[in-house]
């Protein structure tokens, strides 16, 4: 991937623009509920502060080429939401700061101070179409796709 603009990227990272723009590196994590990257530079970069290497950048401040690829989605990306019908509690997987679940089903997180509970796929409460949409992204890529193909035969 490589570094375009500084349009969208935080305060801290666009004081460094011009040093920063057309470097390329690699994601190396998602920070701010997946809105910003934390890019690793690919060359020494010992001309930038303290030899900094890894610096938050936007999403739309970045061009990703083919060495590029999405960090692994998994289960621990997501929170809990839940769903009620009747008295059955299900949990859902949820990604942070929205309220619908990845099975598009409308539900309520409960954060706390800005804490969430994390998904966890193997309880019993757990949202089957949820278990089976996250466990699908993450083997998505290893021989073929873990969904279904969409459409007829």
């Amino acid at each position: 991937m490589t570094i375009v603009t500084m349009e969208h990227s935080p305060r801290s990272t666009r004081t460094y623009g011009s040093m920063l723009l057309l470097r390329e590196g690699v994601v190396v994590a998602l920070l701010r509920n997946t809105k910003v990257a934390l890019v690793k530079l690919d060359d020494e970069s010992y001309e930038l502060p303290q030899g900094a290497r890894r610096w938050p950048v936007a999403w739309d401040d970045l061009v990703l080429g083919e060495r590029a690829s999405m960090p692994d989605v998994s289960a621990q990306t997501y929170v809990a939401g839940f769903s009620k019908a009747g008295r059955t509690l299900e949990q859902h997987a949820v990604l942070p700061g929205t309220d619908v679940a990845v099975c598009s089903a409308p539900v309520n997180p409960l954060p706390f101070c800005g804490w969430s509970l994390s998904f966890s796929p193997t309880v019993p409460q757990a949202c089957p179409k949820c278990v089976m949409l996250v466990d699908g992204s993450r083997l998505e890529g290893r021989e073929g796709s873990a969904m279904p193909a969409l459409g007829g035969s």
